[in-house]
C-alpha cells in the first residue's frame, strides 16, 4: 500500500519574457496559485537570488561562468521543476489539513473537497515533511548540477506543500552538424523543396551510408536545452527522471506511487491544469444556471396560474388569510425568491462570461505556447536564412584567407625576385669591370649596348678576328 502519489512536474521552455513573472511569483507570491498570506512566512528558501531579479540572475551566471549560448528571444534559458505529493501523503507524515470550502473540478478527485495545510507555527511542520523536501533537493542537485540551480523554495502557503526550483540546462558537449565540402574545402549547396512547395538553397548535410546526419562533438560549456534532455534519455528523459526519483526517494524511506510505468501520458503543465479546472468550473456554473432558470420558469408559471384563477384573485388583497392553500405572504415570498433567482442568474451569467474570457485567454496562451505554427514557420525561415548567411560568411572568410595567402606569396616572390635581380646586377657590373680591365679601358663605357656587342662577338666567334685594334666589336652583317 502506497502512502501517496509521486508528483514531479517539469517545464523546459522558459524564455527571456517568462522570467519576470516567475521571479514575481517566487518573491512576491503573486501569480495563479491560491496563496494564504498567513502561511507565506513559513516558506523555506534553499537557494536565493543574488541579483535584483531572475533575468539578471540568469545573465550574470552565464557571463560569470563563461557559458556559451544563443542570445535570442526564443532561446530556452531556464527549466522549472516541482516535487510534491497528495495531501494524504503529508497527512501520513503528520501534517494537519482542513477543508478549504472549494472542490476539485477535474482529475481523480473531481467533486471532492480541496484540503489545505493548517500551519500556525513552525512546530506545525513535521520533521518528516522537512526531510522529504531535503531529499527532493538532494536529488535535484545530483540530477542537474548544484551550480546550475538558481532558485529553489518550499511553498507551504498554497493548497499543497511543494518544492519549486529553477535551473539552467548546461552541458559540456554539443553536437554540430557536418556539411558536404568540395575538394577546396567549400561547403556544397543544394536546392530542397519545402512543405509549402517552394524551394530554397541550403548547405548540403553530410550523411552516413544509412542516410543519418553526421555530427561533430564539441567540448566546452554550453547552455543547450535540447542537448541537456537528450543526454538524460532524449524522448524517454522525463520517464527516466520519474523512475530515478522514485528509486531514490523510496530508498530514503518514503513510499510513493510512481504511476503507470510505460503509460503514454503527456506531461501536464500548470497552465494546462488551470485551463482544465476553469473549464470544468464553467461547466458546473452553466448547469447551475440552467437549473436556476428552470426553477424561475416554474415559479413564474405557478404565479401565473394563481393570478388566472378567479377563485384566487382575492389572494393578493391586503387582508391576510388563507385561500386555496396559499397565504398572501407566501406568494410574496415566492415573488421575492423568484427575483432573487433572477439576480443569481445575472451573477452566474457574469461569472460565466468572465470564466469564458479567462479560458479563452489561457487557451490562446497555451496554443501560442505549444502550437504556434506561424511562429514556427517564421522561425524556420529565419533559421534557413541565418544558415545561408552563415555559409556565405564562411565562404567569404575562406576567400579572405586565400587572398591573404596569395598576398603573402606575392610579397615573398617580390623579395626573391629583387634579391635575384640585385645578384645579377652585381654580377653584370663585375663582368663589365673585368671587360674594361682586359681591354685596358681607362673609363667604362656609358652605353649598355657596347658591352652587349662584345658579348655577342664572343658568343658568335667574332672576337679576336681582324679586329684586335678595333674598339668597336659590332657583329658584321
Amino acid at each position: 500500500m502506497y502512502d501517496g502519489k509521486q508528483v514531479v512536474r517539469v517545464e523546459t521552455q522558459y524564455k527571456k519574457d517568462d522570467l519576470y513573472n516567475i521571479g514575481k511569483e517566487m518573491s512576491d507570491r503573486k501569480g495563479t496559485g491560491n496563496y494564504e498570506e498567513t502561511r507565506t512566512k513559513y516558506n523555506v528558501e534553499y537557494i536565493s537570488l543574488t541579483q535584483p531579479n531572475l533575468y539578471q540572475e540568469v545573465k550574470t551566471t552565464l557571463k560569470k561562468r563563461k557559458i556559451k549560448y544563443l542570445d535570442r528571444p526564443n532561446t530556452n534559458l531556464l527549466n522549472g521543476v516541482v516535487f510534491t505529493s497528495s495531501p494524504e501523503f503529508f497527512q501520513i507524515l503528520g501534517m494537519k489539513f482542513k477543508d478549504s470550502g472549494r472542490t476539485y473540478h477535474t482529475g481523480d478527485k473531481k467533486g471532492q473537497a480541496v484540503m489545505i495545510p493548517v500551519i500556525k507555527s513552525k512546530e506545525d511542520i513535521p520533521n518528516a515533511v522537512t526531510h522529504f523536501f531535503d531529499y527532493c533537493m538532494e536529488f535535484l542537485k545530483s540530477y542537474v548540477g548544484k551550480e546550475n540551480i538558481l532558485l529553489a523554495q518550499i511553498h507551504y502557503d498554497e493548497d499543497t506543500p511543494h518544492l519549486q526550483a529553477y535551473f539552467i540546462p548546461v552541458v559540456n558537449k554539443v553536437k554540430k552538424k557536418c556539411f558536404v565540402k568540395d575538394k577546396n574545402g567549400n561547403v556544397i549547396k543544394e536546392k530542397v523543396k519545402k512543405k509549402d512547395g517552394t524551394t530554397s538553397t541550403v548547405s548540403k548535410l553530410l550523411r552516413d551510408n544509412k542516410g543519418k546526419i553526421i555530427y561533430d562533438e564539441i567540448e566546452g560549456n554550453f547552455l543547450n536545452n535540447d542537448q541537456f534532455w537528450k543526454d538524460k534519455g532524449d524522448k524517454l528523459s522525463f520517464h527516466q527522471m520519474q523512475n530515478d526519483f522514485n528509486k531514490f526517494i523510496t530508498e530514503k524511506g518514503f513510499n510513493l506511487y510512481r504511476g503507470d510505468i510505460g503509460a503514454n501520458k503527456e506531461n501536464q503543465t500548470k497552465l494546462d491544469y488551470d485551463i482544465a479546472e476553469k473549464k470544468a468550473e464553467l461547466e458546473e456554473l452553466n448547469k447551475e444556471k440552467e437549473n436556476t432558470l428552470k426553477i424561475i420558469e416554474n415559479s413564474k408559471n405557478g404565479l401565473k396560474n394563481i393570478e388566472n384563477n378567479d377563485s384566487n384573485k382575492k389572494l393578493l388583497n391586503p387582508v391576510k388569510r388563507k385561500f386555496g392553500g396559499y397565504k398572501e405572504e407566501d406568494v410574496f415570498k415566492i415573488i421575492k425568491y423568484t427575483r432573487g433567482l433572477e439576480h443569481k442568474v445575472i451573477i452566474l451569467s457574469t461569472d460565466n462570461t468572465n470564466k469564458n474570457i479567462e479560458i479563452n485567454k489561457l487557451t490562446e496562451e497555451n496554443k501560442t505556447f505549444k502550437n504556434n505554427k506561424e511562429l514556427l514557420k517564421r522561425n524556420e525561415i529565419i533559421k534557413e536564412q541565418k544558415s545561408t548567411i552563415q555559409d556565405q560568411k564562411e565562404e567569404i572568410s575562406k576567400l579572405s584567407e586565400l587572398v591573404d595567402i596569395l598576398n603573402n606569396n606575392i610579397e615573398s616572390l617580390k623579395s626573391k625576385l629583387e634579391t635575384e635581380v640585385n645578384k645579377w646586377k652585381n654580377l653584370f657590373q663585375k663582368m663589365c669591370k673585368a671587360i674594361d680591365k682586359v681591354l685596358k679601358r681607362d673609363k667604362p663605357k656609358e652605353r649598355l649596348e657596347d658591352y652587349e656587342d662584345i658579348a655577342d662577338a664572343i658568343n658568335h666567334g667574332y672576337y679576336g678576328k681582324n679586329n684586335k685594334n678595333k674598339d668597336d666589336f659590332e657583329i658584321e652583317r
